[in-house]
């Protein structure tokens, strides 16, 4: 250990002309100088509806990409070659080895070198963001930005990154000491780049090269999306490394690839061992960790930072909003534990206004951190399901080509060629989602990819279908051929129940039930007398209600709407469609023209109630908005100017209603920001809200003179459609 560490230092002396440390240094400066001058001329826009965020932890993580596969991967490529190439032009090992050292600690005294100058250009990128991120702070300074410095997760950081680099580094050295030319070393570096701009634009993953684990690793840069924080990415690191030193250290020590692996069968045979046990460990080291359940009960916990008044969490399942379970919120933490069978499905995580959806079954845990205000809301979640949990925002989308002819219709005449180009990208999209793994190399469970491959299947089915109905039913070139066909529909033959409740899937299943010449006269009515002949049953109820909510909604006269439901609803089963299919009948009478609209009951700035009654003989048109909503600000300057070049119409009023839940600062908003137009505060906006299902605002409605809806969701103030719609209205 002792001529180690004088070799070591020795190695260091030697690097002194070369400019490395200095090239570390300017190498983690380039990008933290490059974003604080960006930030000077350019600066971020914060409004105090945005999150409180670390400055450090923000910016580290905004660059963390850029610096990891690129600036630093060019940075180990360029150290290690010249820390060899000094080296190969002076005779340097010859020398070195006239000492009593072995060839192993020289050969790995350079490998620590260059991890020593890999470090310390990580170190130069963590340091100089802490400090250009402070001095943007005082700079800029904003509310939301916090200067919290979080030494735990920087410090975890570091060493992930540190070890996620042992193998290039020791790829770099092991090709730099083998070919004593600069170039073949800087090429296959430059190669590597190449390969994880390659993975970062396809989006795979490519784990039998080892300059990829840069890219894994830039998968997930922030560990607090992770189960550990060393993972998959370092296993390959450290495992490439072990393999690059010791092929290294044999190619330098026998002077040559031959005379070090191939000169004598006995070298041979090592070599052999070495190989085989090198492509056993890998193989099982990259083989994807399958899902694993943990026993038969559900853990969900987690942290709440938000200065919103929440007392409880919730749980429920995705389809029918069904409660599963009430959680306490103490001092911002939650916890809740069931024993009980929950069957693998959708569920929601809901606090306030607010709702995280993930998918939960038996034997899973999740732990959320979540930060949240009225108008945004963050989160990390760690769970044994974490690959779906990265997965299921994800849309099992068309490739490119594929989606380019679809949009342009470009083979809407050579059917050969669309259906070849759909089995195509059929095929590499199933391929993709086989092998999917999460940052941690966790695969999807069984019963997700099953679901996921028949979902995949459906959209494919229906584009062949719309093919059909662009082109022609009856002309038999146009259809698909049978064996893609077949195979599409031998995934669907035993739809799981994730599918058989898919709004997709109920929609192929409908289309499939008519023949082509029932599809040109009354498919609606026919579709009706067949699914009314079907066995009652769960999938007959899903069927139907997915019928006839769509016929209903594409129904504008109410009396023959409710007498469609009249006739259709007897035939429903279950009680949880009876009551969707009820509730979004009610939904669609209360909010089509001419609906009666409830007299809101709201308070003015200076506390005093009043009715919408009040304004009963003009049409009131009415903005919905909050202080919380950057939108709904953004546009009020364009309410205002609307309602004063409509001030001489006697049968127009315009009027502002806050949704706000904190009346105070709506007040206070208002001490600021004064508008001549009335101004308004709902308490019970919540309940208003849902019962006009209401997702966002800002949102514009039209109520008549009479009281009675006239546009419900009315163009916004900035468009030619509200000035239209106005100027007809002050003619009446």
């Amino acid at each position: 250990m002792k001529k180690l560490i004088t070799l070591v230092n020795t190695e260091w002396l030697k690097i002194k002309g070369l400019g490395l440390v200095y090239l570390a240094l300017i190498m983690g400066l380039l990008l933290p100088v490059t974003g604080f001058l960006f930030q000077i001329y350019n600066p971020r826009f914060l409004t105090s509806e945005d999150l409180p965020y670390s400055v450090f932890e923000d910016t580290i993580n905004d660059n963390f990409k850029a610096f990891s596969m690129f600036l630093l991967l060019l940075y180990i490529v360029i150290a290690a070659n010249r820390i060899a190439q000094t080296d190969h032009k002076n005779n340097g090992w010859q020398l070195m080895e006239t000492q009593p050292i072995s060839k192993f600690q020289l050969y790995f005294s350079k490998y620590l070198v260059v991890l020593a100058l890999t470090f310390l250009c990580i170190a130069s990128y963590i340091g100089f963001t802490i400090l250009f991120s402070l001095l943007d702070y005082y700079i800029h300074p904003s509310e939301v930005k916090l200067l919290t410095f979080d030494i735990i997760w920087i410090l975890k950081t570091f060493i992930r990154l540190c070890v996620a680099v042992l193998g290039i580094a020791a790829l770099q050295l092991c090709v730099s000491v083998a070919f004593p030319g600069f170039i073949w070393a800087f090429l296959l570096g430059i190669l590597g780049l190449i390969v994880n701009i390659f993975s970062l634009v396809q989006k795979i993953t490519l784990p039998f090269c080892p300059y990829n684990s840069l890219y894994i690793l830039s998968k997930a840069p922030n560990i607090k999306s992770l189960n550990h924080f060393i993972t998959y990415s370092e296993y390959l690191s450290i495992f490439w490394a072990i393999v690059f030193v010791i092929v290294g250290y044999f190619w330098y020590k026998g002077k040559g690839f031959k005379t070090a692996f191939l000169n004598t069968k006995k070298e041979i045979a090592y070599s052999s061992v070495f190989l085989l046990i090198t492509a056993g460990a890998f193989f099982l080291l990259q083989k994807p960790k399958s899902y694993t359940s943990e026993g038969t009960g559900v853990l969900v916990q987690g942290k709440i930072e938000t200065d919103l008044k929440i007392d409880s969490v919730k749980i429920f399942s995705k389809d029918f909003h069904k409660k599963i379970g009430s959680i306490p919120l103490k001092n911002g933490i939650f916890t809740w534990e069931t024993k009980q069978q929950i069957p693998f499905d959708e569920y929601s995580l809901e606090f306030g206004t607010k709702r995280i959806d993930f998918m939960m079954g038996s034997g899973d845990h999740f732990d959320f951190d979540i930060r949240c205000n009225a108008s945004n809301i963050k989160y990390f979640l760690t769970s044994n399901r974490s690959a779906e949990q990265e997965y299921k925002n994800q849309e099992d989308g068309f490739g490119y080509e594929f989606s380019y002819s679809i949009e342009q219709q470009k083979y809407n005449d050579d059917p050969k060629k669309f259906y070849e180009l759909a089995q195509t990208d059929w095929e590499k999209n199933i391929d993709r989602l086989s092998h999917y793994t999460d940052s941690e190399n966790n695969a999807l469970s069984d019963e997700y990819l099953a679901y996921r491959k028949q979902l995949l299947a459906i959209q494919y089915l229906n584009e062949i279908s719309n093919y059909r109905k662009m082109t022609s039913w009856d002309d038999p070139k146009f259809a698909a051929p049978k064996v893609f066909l077949n195979e599409l529909n031998a995934r669907i033959i035993k739809p799981t129940i994730l599918l058989s409740k898919n709004e997709d899937y109920l929609q192929y299943k409908l289309d499939q039930m008519l023949t082509d010449k029932e599809r040109l006269s009354n498919p609606d009515s026919i579709l009706f007398l067949k699914l009314n002949a079907l066995p009652s049953n769960i999938d007959k109820d899903r069927l139907l209600t997915k019928h006839l909510v769509k016929s209903m909604e594409l129904e504008s006269d109410s009396i023959f709407r409710n007498q469609l439901f009249a006739r259709e609803f007897k035939l429903l089963n279950h009680t949880d469609y009876k009551k969707l299919t009820a509730s979004k009948l009610e939904q669609l009478n209360i909010s089509q023209k001419g609906a009666q609209f409830p007299d809101l009951k709201f308070l003015d700035a200076q506390g005093k109630y009043h009715l919408l009654s009040e304004y009963r003989g003009k049409y009131v048109v009415i903005d919905l908005w909050a202080t919380w909503c950057g939108p709904c600000k953004q546009i009020r300057p364009v309410f205002d100017t609307r309602s004063h070049q409509y001030r001489y119409s006697d049968n127009i009023q315009f009027i502002s209603i806050s949704l706000d839940e904190n009346q105070s600062k709506w007040q206070n908003y208002l001490k600021t920001k004064p508008s001549k137009v009335p101004q308004f505060w709902l308490a019970d906006a919540a309940e208003f809200m849902n019962k006009y299902k209401i997702q966002s605002i800002p949102r514009f409605i039209i109520i008549d003179p009479a009281g009675k809806v006239f546009n419900l969701n009315t163009p916004f103030p900035d468009e030619d459609n509200f000035v239209e719609i106005l100027d007809k209205l002050k003619k009446y």
